[in-house]
């Protein structure tokens, strides 16, 4: 299989295979222990979010206590995606306020604590407390904070009880640096300490902040994984592992739950965005293709990816630029076996950056299944590139060609409208990187020729009609 695919891609003309840049620590033979940050235990916090954009977290311990060794700083950053407040909530925060908390029965007459702050402009820090009773407020504590306090000052709140006599079931918490209402003001601290209720025997939890967990884990060289999702609720989806193709080591993703309880567990040599992997390694050359080995344990109908993609930045607009990806499905493997994705891109501009990323799961369709425990293997990563693309002649690569139906059920029909009663050469590669299909085609006096596709397994596939000194190119799909 590899041979073939080989010698399809060296039928590109305006190409020959060249030497490139190498993938950084490829054999995932280089590992380090990242520590993320810490979280207030019980408190759920930002720093998911600010550590994401910015490496650092905006919620901190730090030893700057009114008692005690710790206390909380929250602190408004800005980001390339604006400014985040810095927060931890004892609940989960949403537009109706904050859902969920944990078990509380008391009736507390009021709150008292200690903070310093340091509030932008016009914003406002806050620290409120909500008692529910099966979902429903039942009572209220409400500190707003604005301006500048530079030593720790004693606060205290009474509890407004919207219903007498009945106790709560929950407490949900709040403590922000930054107000709820309108667009946080970057530069915003609260810090705070001591908090604790007066009235019923009532603890606060965690209102000391004594009580941190720190999160940290294993990590490859100069690869970001989906540990950063899931180590908060207790897993470490992406290891290292001994049972390596090659070297002492390589790369383990299991698919597991993320703190939105969805299942990943995926690798990129960039960064995750909005829309999946973004930037990656620098190149000066097109890549040729990308191979490797890889051992995949789905489970039920799961199918683990591959995917690669070109990036280039635009001077013109100051963005990086998507050119063209490529992905494709690693079915079940038992034993390590060889697979690549060929790159079929050749046109200008040359792309100057490469996102590799593999996924234990099938990102690739929101549809798909998406098993609780698939593990992926991925080792022995090597990249082959192609000489630069100085011009493209349209005599060589031609798009006087028309694919029809697409997506198509039975038969696909090509029109190749320069072409009279000649014969071409016709190879089509599934999304595996397997040739499906490879034969000779004569263009009849219609200009025409059909491919029956009725036993292809639905999905996305790439074809080359080679002719002499024309190259056409393209993608279908079977449904």
């Amino acid at each position: 299989m590899k041979s073939k695919l080989y010698l399809v891609l060296l039928l590109i003309p305006i190409f020959s295979i060249t030497m490139g840049q190498t993938i950084s620590n490829s054999g995932f033979e280089n590992w380090f222990v990242q520590d993320f940050y810490e979280e207030p235990d019980l408190y759920v916090t930002t720093n998911f979010a600010s550590f994401t954009t910015t490496g650092l977290p905006n919620v901190t311990k730090t030893t700057d206590a009114i008692s005690g060794n710790y206390a909380i700083k929250c602190e408004t950053i800005n980001t390339s995606e604006g400014p985040i407040s810095g927060a931890a909530f004892i609940g989960t925060i949403g537009y109706e306020g904050i859902a969920g908390g944990l078990p509380f029965t008391e009736r507390p007459d009021s709150l008292k604590g200690f903070a310093k702050y340091n509030v932008m402009g016009q914003d406002t820090a806050y620290v409120a407390v909500l008692f529910k009773l099966f979902g429903a407020p039942l009572g209220i504590c409400f500190i707003q904070f604005i301006g500048s306090q530079n030593n720790y000052e004693a606060f205290s709140a009474p509890v407004q009880w919207l219903i007498p006599i009945i106790s709560p079931d929950t407490i949900a918490i709040g403590i922000t640096s930054s107000t709820i209402f309108s667009v946080p003001e970057p530069g915003s601290t609260l810090t705070v300490d001591n908090l604790y209720f007066v009235g019923d025997d009532a603890i606060f939890p965690n209102g000391d902040f004594e009580d941190w967990t720190d999160y940290s884990s294993e990590e490859p060289e100069d690869w970001l994984t989906s540990n950063l999702l899931s180590f908060t609720i207790g897993e470490t989806p992406v290891t290292k592992s001994t049972d390596s193709y090659e070297g002492d080591y390589a790369i383990r993703l299991e698919s597991s739950l993320t703190f939105w309880d969805d299942t990943l567990a995926a690798i990129t040599n960039g960064t995750f965005g909005d829309e999946g992997p973004e930037g990656g390694m620098q190149v000066d050359s097109v890549p040729d293709k990308l191979s490797g080995y890889y051992k995949y344990e789905p489970v039920g109908p799961d199918t683990a990816v591959a995917g690669l993609t070109l990036y280039y930045f635009n001077p013109n607009t100051g963005h990086s630029e998507m050119l063209d990806e490529y992905m494709i499905m690693l079915p079940q493997a038992n034993d390590y076996t060889y697979f690549e994705i060929p790159v079929d891109y050749f046109t200008l501009p040359e792309p100057d950056t490469v996102n590799i990323a593999f996924a234990a799961n099938n990102l690739g369709d929101e549809n798909a299944y998406n098993g609780l425990g698939s593990v992926l293997y991925i080792d022995a990563l090597e990249m082959t590139y192609k000489e630069h693309i100085t011009s493209v002649n349209p005599s060589t690569v031609s798009s006087g060609h028309h694919i029809y139906p697409n997506p198509a059920t039975e038969k696909v029909f090509i029109d190749l409208h320069s072409l009279i009663t000649q014969e071409v050469n016709v190879s089509i590669i599934d999304s595996y990187g397997r040739i499906v299909y490879q034969g000779h085609e004569l263009i009849e006096s219609n200009q025409s020729f059909d491919i029956n596709v009725a036993d292809f397994d639905s999905g996305v596939y790439l074809y080359m009609i080679e002719n002499g000194s024309k190259i056409y190119k393209g993608k279908f799909i079977v449904n």
